[in-house]
């Protein structure tokens, strides 16, 4: 007896129902994961710090160390990269958790991240300051996969490409982005609130974009633009206080802080000023 061939078209929309239903699931099972703290204690956290850190700010440094470790936990953060300068020097630098929560890619103080209204300081400064991360780039490059665009791919074949065709090597992953590109989140809740859970920033969350671009620096390198100019000049919520902040001002001893996130409304601005305390009570 003939086993009889089941229709192409019935095949077909069977495939993709199975499709949707297994990404249905595994978006729960997400879902499910994302609302979890990434960090049950402050000791997990991973971090990253250039490898001399200045002697003379030993004990600032320790308590700005811990200061971001609470950050973390409290804000549930994927990463957070920090950068403080003083005596016209980076005296610190330290990341810590990850620049991509899925492959667990650890944020270093080399990692770029968006860096919002401050671009538009930053960028005319490159050139006579040297700085080599700071720049724009083209926003797709943040979201490879236009991660719910239009351009995203059809999912029977996304779900193909993450269980076939990537494990085999025969085509190159999305995430972590290339260059040491901080993957971008977004608060899954109305709210806004980062501890609520988690989700990959599409291309039209990219709030940090102008004319297309997604602008990208280091906290070092934007510290060293801040202590470049005069005291003061540059001091307040470059980004909204949200995904980055710089902070300078002539009452904090000259201090520069620049602190980002790739979290979208992560409260950066009061990691800041908190930081940038730690470290001016030893200039006074």
């Amino acid at each position: 007896m003939k086993t009889p061939l089941m229709n192409p078209v019935k095949a077909i929309a069977l495939f993709a129902g199975l499709a949707a239903a297994a990404m249905g699931i595994a978006g729960c099972l997400n879902n499910a994961a994302v609302t979890e703290p990434l960090f049950a204690q402050s000791q997990e956290v991973p971090s990253v710090a250039d490898p001399a850190p200045s002697q003379q700010y030993l004990a600032a440094i320790d308590r700005a160390r811990g200061l971001v470790r609470a950050a973390v936990l409290e804000q549930n953060l994927p990463g957070v990269s920090v950068a403080v300068g003083a005596g016209g020097r980076v005296v610190w630098a330290e990341a810590f958790g990850w620049r991509d929560v899925g492959t667990r890619t650890p944020v270093t103080p080399a990692t770029r991240f968006n860096v919002g209204t401050a671009a538009s300081l930053v960028i005319p400064s490159v050139t006579p300051l040297g700085l080599t991360s700071t720049g724009a780039e083209a926003a797709n490059v943040w979201s490879p996969e236009a991660i719910g665009e239009e351009g995203e791919d059809f999912p029977p074949l996304a779900l193909l490409r993450h269980t076939v065709w990537q494990p085999l090597g025969l085509m190159p992953a999305e995430y972590p982005l290339p260059g040491e590109r901080a993957t971008f989140y977004v608060p899954r809740s109305d709210d806004n609130n980062p501890g609520r859970g988690r989700r990959l920033m599409y291309m039209r969350d990219l709030a940090c974009c102008a004319d297309g671009m997604a602008f990208f620096s280091t906290p070092s390198d934007l510290v060293r633009f801040a202590l470049a100019t005069n005291p003061g000049s540059v001091d307040g919520e470059l980004a909204g206080g949200m995904v980055m902040s710089l902070m300078t001002g002539r009452d904090s001893g000259g201090v520069a802080v620049a602190v980002t996130s790739n979290m979208a409304y992560a409260n950066t601005s009061a990691l800041a000023v908190r930081v940038g305390d730690a470290f001016a009570e030893q200039t006074r």
